[in-house]
Order: C-alpha cells, then sequence, then structure tokens
C-alpha cells in the first residue's frame, strides 16, 4: 500500500517542481538584484540607433512599470517619462563591470514616442545615474546619428554625415559617468574642415521686427542673416558662404532696398555688385545680376537658396 501511494505522489511531486514560474521582468514584485540577474547581457560596443528605436518591443523583457519605478528616483522617472501618459518600457539588456556595476538599458515607448535610456546601479544595487541615449530616429541617405558604448564604458554620440560634395563628416561627442553619477564630457571629435566656418554675425544684435527679418542658413559655413533697416523701406544683411569644398567663399555685409513685399535688392556704391533677395515665408533665395567679384571667389557666386531658421521662444519672466 505505501509503495503505490508512493508511486501516485511521485508524479505530482515532479509536475509541481516543473511548474514553478520562471522570474519575468513584467512580475510586479520583482526586485532590482533579481532584474539585473535576469536582463540579458549585451555585448561591446552597445549600439542605440534607429533599428533598436523602430523595432517592436520584445514582450518577454516587458518591464513592469511600477516595479521599476519604485527602483529610481521619482524625479528622475518623472523627467524621463513625465510627457508619456502610459509608458511601455523593456528591457533592452545590460553590461556589467566588475569593479563598478551595472549599466542597464531601458526602452519607453507609447506607440508614437521611443527613447532609450541607461540606468546605472551600484554592486550594492543602489541607482547612482542614468542618461538619455536616443529619443528620435535620424537616418537618412545623407545624415546618420547613433549613440555607442564602449568596452569601457565612454558613452559617443555620433553624427556620419554626406556632404553633396561625396565627402563624409562624421562627429564625435563623448561622455563618461564619474563616481557621483554625473555625466561628463571628455572630449569632441570631428574630422569637419571648419576653416571656412562663420566667424562672426556683425549684424545679429540688430533689430529684427520686419517679416523677413531673420537668419536663414544651410550649415554653420553658409548663412544669410536679414535684419531691419534705418529706414522703412530698407533691411540690412550679412552673407557669408562655401563652396566647392572651401575653396571658393564670399562675404559681404550692407544694406538692401525693399523692391516690394517679399523682394530686396543691394546695389554697391563701391563696385558693381548688385544681389537680388526673393522670400517666402520659409527660405530666401539670392541671385548674383552683376558682378561682385570683390566680394567673393573667382570661381563662384553669390546665389542659392537658404531656409529660414526657427528663432527660439524665450520664457516669459514671471
Amino acid at each position: 500500500m505505501q509503495k503505490t501511494l508512493l508511486v501516485l505522489f511521485f508524479p505530482f511531486l515532479v509536475l509541481a517542481c516543473n511548474s514553478k514560474k520562471s522570474v519575468l521582468p513584467s512580475d510586479a514584485d520583482i526586485s532590482l538584484p533579481v532584474l539585473l540577474e535576469v536582463a540579458p547581457s549585451l555585448r561591446y560596443p552597445v549600439v542605440v540607433n534607429d533599428s533598436v528605436l523602430r523595432r517592436t518591443g520584445n514582450d518577454s523583457l516587458l518591464l513592469h512599470t511600477a516595479a521599476f519605478r519604485a527602483m529610481i528616483p521619482d524625479t528622475v522617472f518623472s523627467r524621463h517619462y513625465g510627457d508619456i501618459k502610459q509608458p511601455k518600457l523593456y528591457v533592452l539588456g545590460k553590461t556589467t563591470t566588475a569593479d563598478k556595476g551595472t549599466y542597464l538599458f531601458v526602452k519607453a515607448t507609447d506607440g508614437k514616442k521611443q527613447r532609450v535610456h541607461f540606468y546605472f546601479f551600484t554592486n550594492r544595487q543602489q541607482y547612482l545615474g542614468s542618461m538619455l541615449l536616443s529619443d528620435r530616429v535620424e537616418k537618412t541617405a545623407s545624415l546618420n546619428r547613433y549613440c555607442r558604448m564602449d568596452s569601457r564604458q565612454n558613452i559617443a554620440f555620433i553624427t556620419e554625415k554626406k556632404m553633396p560634395t561625396g565627402e563624409f563628416w562624421t562627429g564625435e561627442t563623448i561622455y563618461y559617468m564619474n563616481s557621483e553619477g554625473q555625466m561628463v564630457l571628455a572630449v569632441t571629435n570631428t574630422n569637419e574642415d571648419l576653416s571656412d566656418e562663420i566667424r562672426g554675425n556683425p549684424v545679429d544684435t540688430l533689430p529684427r521686427t520686419h517679416r523677413h527679418s531673420g537668419d536663414y542658413s544651410t550649415d554653420r559655413k553658409n548663412l544669410v542673416s536679414v535684419r531691419d533697416g534705418i529706414r522703412p523701406n530698407t533691411f540690412r544683411f550679412f552673407i557669408h558662404f562655401s563652396k566647392q569644398q572651401g575653396d571658393c567663399i564670399g562675404e559681404v555685409k550692407g544694406e538692401g532696398e525693399w523692391t516690394g513685399p517679399h523682394t530686396g535688392i543691394f546695389r554697391d556704391n563701391n563696385s558693381p555688385c548688385v544681389l537680388e533677395f526673393r522670400f517666402t515665408s520659409a527660405s530666401v533665395s539670392i541671385r548674383e545680376t552683376d558682378g561682385c567679384g570683390s566680394y567673393r571667389g573667382i570661381t563662384c557666386f553669390f546665389e542659392g537658396t537658404y531656409p529660414l531658421k526657427k528663432t527660439p521662444l524665450q520664457k516669459k519672466k514671471k
């Protein structure tokens, strides 16, 4: 009889052992040590790019929002996700250092917004610091932006840009975390030739109340800056352009005259130079109608269309 009972009980014992639930990040009672244990390990370099942002979240790595919120300060959670009503958090993975702690990579999404942060926890499972790695997809045929963490835990924000000439420009801004959990700027690197970069805007501080007063620019080497004139029918301007990989540069400052609601002209008193301006609500087009060789190289001209740069809104004083 005892042998029969033992035989009947043993299968139930096996089933009870096998039915033990594995711990998931979505468990409401998951603790930080367990979360750091079950998070998948990532290989260096850890790259956060447009593919990571676009990728559909893995349901097995869905993180319980309330449980994770209890692991970090409320101010940090609000700062990172305060503009998302019901964020879905996914564990992307972790990197661990023996002498420091664990970097936990978390992706948040609400279907429209996506962003990736890392959170650093010490070997004593204490939160120390965090950082936004990406919150927008930026990859086109001519521009690629992404973030990378190397094996020394340096965080590099990288911009790769293909110029119209076919040249590739790469810029890096590198940070590291100090012992207090603060992100410190370490170095910036670039292979862009800035020898023809605009060194200053002589009309920048002048009034800009006219509908077409503003800065029109394609990059740091090409600018058309327009400001109010001394008289209502005039405007002051500054133009700097760089073409042919910096081999041909032009620069002129002067006062033009409005010839219509959206058109203007500059006639130089000291040379035959004549420039025509045509404005829209979003751009200005420049055309050199008479020789401005004294203000530019001999192989290029003052011509082109420049988009309007948006003016940052200033906070109202209370």
